[in-house]
């Protein structure tokens, strides 16, 4: 009978360590998923978008501004369409300017001309100005934004709308029309409209600077968090 014991004791040991074992493992699997959701690898879209900047070369440019006029689209246009906003600061009239286009599209003339009558850099400007702001903190980050600066990043957008900005100025503007291969003009064709703002460059990094300066986060920040938001503001305008 004491064999049986000890026997049956020897296997409600090795039942325990088994089942501790397990319960360990359960454990260790739950803190790793609490972590990724708690730090999430996807970065958000931004709050304000526009339009795709990268144009659709399966649809044809049937017309565009001054076309009846023999006149060509011009290169800032043009690299706008490729995505390269660098190229169109590249230009030697824009050389020592920070370059901002605001775009919008859809198929009533008169009512995307109104939208371009009535853009004004002083009521417009301050959104192109905190969605490029946004992007560069955006594209510097690991994490969800809100995971990696904390409030700063709320802050910071917040202030970059809310901002007066000085010194922009309304450059250019145009439009094209496009629809189907082959010129056709049937339905689903639209129109594209883009404003050119342009700012000095040290007028500009003047004022971000200030902004950065006088920044205050709502909520407390954790010193990871501060770090990250200070590293992405010590090479802000490096690549900006």
């Amino acid at each position: 009978m004491k064999a049986a014991l000890s026997l049956t004791g020897g296997k409600k040991f090795f039942l325990n360590r088994s089942f501790q074992l397990i319960i360990l493992i359960i454990i260790l699997i739950g803190c790793l998923f609490a972590g990724c959701a708690g730090q999430q690898k996807l970065q958000p879209p931004l709050r304000e978008k526009d339009p795709p900047a990268v144009r659709d070369y399966s649809r044809a440019v049937i017309d565009y501004k001054n076309k009846d006029k023999g006149a060509a689209i011009p290169d800032w246009v043009t690299y706008y369409y490729e995505g390269n906003i660098s190229a169109i600061e590249s230009l030697p009239e824009f050389e020592n300017y920070y370059v901002f286009i605001s775009h919008n599209t859809g198929a009533n003339f008169n009512a995307l001309n109104q939208w371009n009558a009535a853009f004004t850099c002083e009521l417009d400007f301050a959104r192109l100005a905190a969605v490029r702001i946004e992007n560069r903190f955006l594209n510097a980050a690991v994490n969800y934004p809100d995971d990696e600066y904390g409030s700063y990043y709320e802050s910071l957008v917040r202030a970059a709308s809310d901002a007066q900005w000085d010194g922009a100025s309304r450059k250019d503007d145009f439009w094209l029309y496009y629809g189907s291969s082959g010129g056709s003009n049937s339905g689903g064709n639209t129109y594209d409209f883009l404003v050119l703002a342009i700012i000095r460059k040290d007028l500009l990094q003047e004022q971000i600077k200030k902004i950065f300066s006088n920044l205050t986060p709502e909520d407390p920040v954790s010193r990871e968090q501060r770090a990250a938001f200070n590293r992405v503001q010590d090479r802000f305008f490096d690549g900006f």
